[in-house]
């Protein structure tokens, strides 16, 4: 994926799809997993761009992540895992015209939950971000990582049984 803005590696999207930002947990799984550092340190949500009012107050696009904004008090409890303790959120928004897969995969997911917003975290086990597909798919194998999508791409648990390589 890219991330559209600038044509780089769409590295910084790992997402725990279907119970991510929906679930509480899933920042301490995503900790245990993945990220491996203090359970306060919050997690972003990414959102599309004509939707983002619903969930935020921000006005305005926010791609780059450097807009920090309120979560809407009736959206807290849908998404407290991108939720930081004081009520607020680093939000990425997400263009159609930038970034068509990664608006779609959001869209969809919106569809089966009602909730349109996924986690967005960098993808990394405190190293540098992974920026090529071969580093994600070593990061994916070494991590308990239930799934990576890069592009159309699926890895999964049966992907990795078949490479001969169990999960961290």
């Amino acid at each position: 994926m890219t991330d559209g803005a600038n044509g780089r590696n769409g590295s910084r999207f790992l997402i725990f799809a279907f119970k991510v930002s929906r679930s509480d947990a899933m920042r301490e799984t995503l900790n245990a997993k993945i990220k491996k550092r203090e359970p306060f340190r919050p997690f972003a949500p990414s959102v599309k761009e004509e939707v983002a009012e619903r969930f935020f107050e921000i006005y305005q696009p926010s791609p780059f992540m450097n807009i920090v904004s309120k979560v809407r008090d009736d959206r807290k409890a849908s998404i407290p895992a991108v939720t930081h303790v004081d009520g607020t959120a680093r939000v990425h928004t997400v263009s159609r015209a930038v970034n068509p897969l990664y608006w779609d995969l959001i869209d969809r997911f919106e569809a089966l939950t009602g909730v349109g917003v996924l986690l967005n975290t960098s993808f990394n086990i405190q190293e540098p971000i992974v920026n090529t597909p071969a580093e994600a798919i070593r990061t994916f194998l070494a991590s308990g990582v239930d799934m990576l999508a890069i592009g159309s791409f699926i890895c999964d648990d049966a992907w990795r049984r078949q490479n001969g390589t169990e999960a961290a």
